[in-house]
């Protein structure tokens, strides 16, 4: 079994041109999933040189938009690429994930004229058919599962499940979810406050993605910590979860100033004793134990 993680955005709401927002691609063999599909998450998955068709399930932990902006551009360019020769995607999200996806795409929805041009007229039609497509063209329609605490999800090889964890409720619903696979697992803790029900999800974890959204110390405002967590945070629930590499994520520009990213990564080994990555996008990062290299 090969099984890989790819950090493909690793940023906050604000534009960055070396961070995007969140989204996370799983690879177990020749299977993609991805998780979250914030700002820049196709560009990022074409620089992997990953085509779109290639992934048919996207796990989104909420509905705020630096998590999912990127889903109507994933599913339109899939489906146009994939010209009726792969499966339509199968989504999973908290509500209210399917009637955000109807609005979309639905017969009335915001993407309606686009598709009836794309369907119906012959340019469009040609296209399609040099593409190997046969009419008539089928709308793009992603299988959209709602999903909540305790919600487990399961193909072939892998398991999904799915706890509930504290950001801007009760506006939105945001989840996290752990990934396993033969042996090993792989935990997305979305956005969130401290809370028992993460480090339960990521208990002996071999990975865990967590927000690093500030520097604890620095943003102590209760409107601030209420729903989001710093590096500390962070730090607390690798250790009392026990799991094996604690990643950094959903950074701000606060926490990677030069000087401030040292300290950061101190303050979190003083705290947590595994391995810690600061998250950059496109970043690889190993599931197994890190190995230091030789000096050669």
């Amino acid at each position: 079994m090969s099984l890989s993680l790819t950090l493909l955005g690793t940023g906050t709401p604000t534009p960055l041109v070396h961070r995007g927002g969140s989204s996370y691609l799983v690879r177990l063999d020749d299977e993609m999933l991805l998780f979250d599909c914030g700002p820049a998450c196709v560009r990022r998955l074409l620089r992997k040189g990953i085509s779109p068709t290639r992934i048919d399930t996207l796990f989104l932990t909420h509905l705020h938009y630096d998590h999912f902006v990127d889903y109507p551009y994933f599913v339109l360019l899939r489906w146009d690429q994939g010209a009726g020769r792969i499966p339509d995607l199968d989504v999973y999200a908290p509500a209210p994930a399917r009637k955000v996806t109807d609005r979309l795409f639905a017969d009335d929805g915001a993407f309606d004229p686009d598709l009836t041009a794309r369907t119906g007229h012959p340019v469009s039609q040609f296209i399609y058919e040099m593409r190997g497509g046969a009419l008539p063209r089928a709308r793009p329609m992603p299988r959209v599962t709602e999903v909540a605490a305790g919600s487990e999800v399961g193909k072939g090889r892998w398991r999904v499940t799915a706890t509930e964890v504290v950001h801007v409720q009760p506006q939105l619903i945001c989840l996290a979810y752990r990934f396993e696979a033969e042996g090993k697992s792989i935990v997305f803790g979305g956005d969130t406050a401290p809370t028992q029900s993460l480090t339960d999800l990521a208990r002996d974890a071999d990975v865990l993605l967590h927000m690093c959204h500030f520097v604890n110390g620095e943003a102590d405002d209760p409107r601030n910590t209420c729903g989001v967590s710093g590096h500390l945070d962070a730090a607390r629930t690798a250790a009392a979860a026990n799991v094996r590499t604690l990643v950094l994520v959903h950074m701000t520009e606060q926490v990677e100033q030069p000087g401030v990213k040292e300290r950061v990564l101190h303050e979190v080994g003083e705290v947590f004793p595994g391995q810690v990555i600061f998250g950059e996008d496109l970043l690889d990062i190993p599931v197994d134990p890190i190995e230091v290299p030789r000096i050669r």
